[in-house]
């Protein structure tokens, strides 16, 4: 389904959906009649609320077989939460003020009216969550122990940006490298997902995409692999080498930086195929205490597979965005990971008691996903490696 297609989509069913809500609300069996005035109560918004979500699952069937997937299904729900019980409420209480002729009226019962009242505080909600979040980047920075046995004593602080997922660059981006860049680290991972769109949208933004992966620099060099969006983008690779950013897949890479030997494993998409597990396998038994050994993946789910109290000293990951809304108390409702709730939403966790780091990513799902961050704002992170004390 194209964008331009899904945006009908989206216009369509909201109207169906509007034109259900008021019609059932205002409609001759909306409501009853009392004292010659036609009053709407609670009872008749919950029916209308209950049948217009009979209608939505109904639309599905025949917009899934035009297209619409998972992250379409999501937006949809998303624009009728935000904008239908706001819109709605106006409708019924412009109703209400306009005479039904002979002396009737429309009345809205006073628990209604509190209701739809109070869905006005959705409008701020959806600004906030789609206009204001998806851009409000942090820096998170956490520091993580290293073992007696790694060799040296300096600090060092890896930049991770990652999940950028853009169709285009815009100053967004820009702000986010150039951002990285001003906490001057020392090793820059990008654990994929960086352009989402067709092969003719890449070649489009090549330029830009070398201009912007430019702008990253590091003593130790900057890493990249290959996430969910960037699979079948041929072009991608050269335009990495362009900008001069390495590209990990299944390779084993290793630097020194001041005082310390860094060996850094990239793996494919796929973390279990042969050439992802050989990798791993390397790092994980290769002999040597002396050098400090870091795993990026795309999905945080490769930390799943590694040895309890790996040789692997830090895997880092992207993929999950945090989940992009959060319920406080509870967590993200959707990951599309396998693990922890707590972990998928990001930051330094011990899984299988090895260290594992998921950023939030700086972008959103695109496609047919709303831009959406709910207590889940964007981030570039800084870890700093250093003995432990």
């Amino acid at each position: 389904m194209s964008q331009q297609t899904f945006a009908l989509v989206v216009i369509g069913s909201t109207l169906i959906d509007f034109l259900v809500i008021t019609g059932v609300c205002l409609g001759a069996r909306g409501f009853g009649v009392r004292s010659g005035s036609a009053e709407i109560g609670m009872k008749q918004v919950l029916n209308a609320v209950l049948i217009t979500a009979l209608v939505f699952m109904i639309k599905l069937t025949p917009l899934t077989l035009l297209g619409l997937n998972l992250f379409g299904v999501i937006h949809l729900v998303y624009v009728d939460l935000m904008i239908l019980p706001p819109a709605a409420a106006v409708a019924l209480l412009v109703a209400s003020s306009l005479p039904l002729g002979e002396g009737r009226r429309v009345s809205v019962s006073k628990p209604a009216r509190i209701f739809a009242v109070g869905t006005f505080a959705l409008i701020p909600i959806g600004v906030y969550a789609s206009w204001i979040e998806p851009f409000r980047l942090q820096v998170e920075t956490t520091r993580v122990p290293l073992g007696p046995a790694r060799q040296g004593k300096a600090t060092f602080r890896i930049g991770v940006i990652a999940d950028l997922q853009t169709s285009r660059i815009t100053d967004y981006e820009r702000s986010a490298f150039d951002r990285l860049m001003s906490l001057r680290p020392d090793l820059i991972l990008m654990p994929g997902d960086l352009f989402q769109g067709s092969e003719k949208d890449l070649e489009a933004n090549r330029a830009d995409l070398i201009e912007l992966l430019s702008r990253l620099s590091a003593p130790g060099g900057v890493y990249f692999v290959l996430g969910d969006v960037d699979r079948g983008h041929y072009g991608l690779e050269e335009i990495l080498q362009s900008a001069g950013v390495g590209m990990l897949v299944n390779e084993v890479t290793r630097i020194k930086l001041g005082d310390r030997q860094v060996t850094i494993g990239g793996v494919e998409l796929d973390t279990m195929t042969g050439g992802a597990r050989e990798t791993i396998h390397q790092l994980e038994t290769a002999p040597g205490d002396e050098d400090i050994r870091i795993l990026v993946a795309h999905r945080p789910d490769v930390a799943l597979g590694l040895k309890r109290r790996s040789r692997i000293d830090l895997t880092v990951a992207g993929h999950t965005h945090g989940g992009q809304i959060v319920v406080p108390g509870f967590g993200p409702p959707m990951t599309l990971s396998d693990v922890p709730r707590q972990v998928a939403a990001g930051g330094l966790h011990s899984l299988v008691d090895n260290r594992l780091y998921v950023s939030r990513g700086v972008g959103c799902e695109r496609g047919q996903a709303p831009r959406i961050r709910f207590f889940c704002p964007p981030e570039i992170s800084i870890l700093q490696l250093s003995s432990a004390p």
